[in-house]
């Protein structure tokens, strides 16, 4: 296992039970505890954990950016449920915008039973999940943003700039009912806004954890987009 890898599996662990033992992890992972250590001086230094004498907590990451490995493992049922919802709007042949959010990349199983489907995605982890399971796709390239693992950038929006997509599907951190969508980083923001003006239609995808929250960057209003698809929509 690379030190990339443990260290996204001690995350996976802590996000479960917010704190452990460098003894546990170690048996957990089987690799010694001096290995363990220097990971957790890694995370530490990263400010996605705290360390305490002879362990590790989770930092609470309300005011930080939330890597994307915490993000995909939160609220699991509900973002399956989002996305088989989000799956029903999708036709064959549609090219279809897909956000790097850890709720959108859900939809990912859903597509393969859809023909001449085209996903274009700033997300190069989704790009290589839709190359697996061959679903033709298009990553936009551009500055990498490491804790979303997302481009971002003018390189990235030039490429968005280029395509005209049927259908976008996007999440953020937050939304406030009746009003705003917004996000607390201003590239990932940036890069939404570019692909909700290239598209027919715009779908926000949102578990309960994003409902009244309002971060510092607006996305856009929601008259701007074509529905909201939760737990309890239709």
């Amino acid at each position: 296992m690379f030190n990339l890898e443990r260290q996204e599996e001690i995350l996976k662990i802590l996000i479960k039970s917010g704190s452990s033992s460098v003894t546990k992890l170690s048996k957990l992972l089987y690799v010694s505890q001096p290995t363990i250590r220097r990971d957790l001086s890694v995370l530490e230094n990263q400010g996605k954990v705290i360390r305490t004498h002879g362990g590790v907590v989770l930092r609470n990451a309300s005011d930080n950016e939330i890597p994307l490995v915490l993000r995909e493992e939160r609220n699991n049922l509900s973002k399956k449920i989002i996305a088989e919802k989000a799956s029903r709007l999708i036709s064959d042949g549609n090219v279809i915008f897909l956000d790097a959010s850890s709720t959108v990349s859900y939809l990912i199983p859903h597509l393969e039973k859809f023909n001449d489907i085209i996903v274009i995605t700033n997300s190069p982890k989704t790009s290589m999940k839709l190359g697996e399971k061959r679903i033709k796709n298009y990553c936009t390239g551009g500055l990498m943003l490491m804790h979303s693992i997302a481009y971002v950038g003018s390189e990235t929006e030039k490429f968005i700039s280029n395509i005209n997509a049927d259908i976008f599907f996007f999440s953020s951190r937050g939304y406030i009912e009746n009003s705003v969508i917004t996000d607390s980083s201003v590239e990932e923001a940036s890069v939404r806004k570019a692909m909700l003006k290239n598209s027919d239609k715009s779908y926000f995808l949102c578990d309960s954890s994003k409902r009244n929250k309002k971060y510092m960057y607006n996305i856009c209003n929601i008259e701007d987009i074509d529905g909201i698809i939760d737990e309890l929509s239709e």
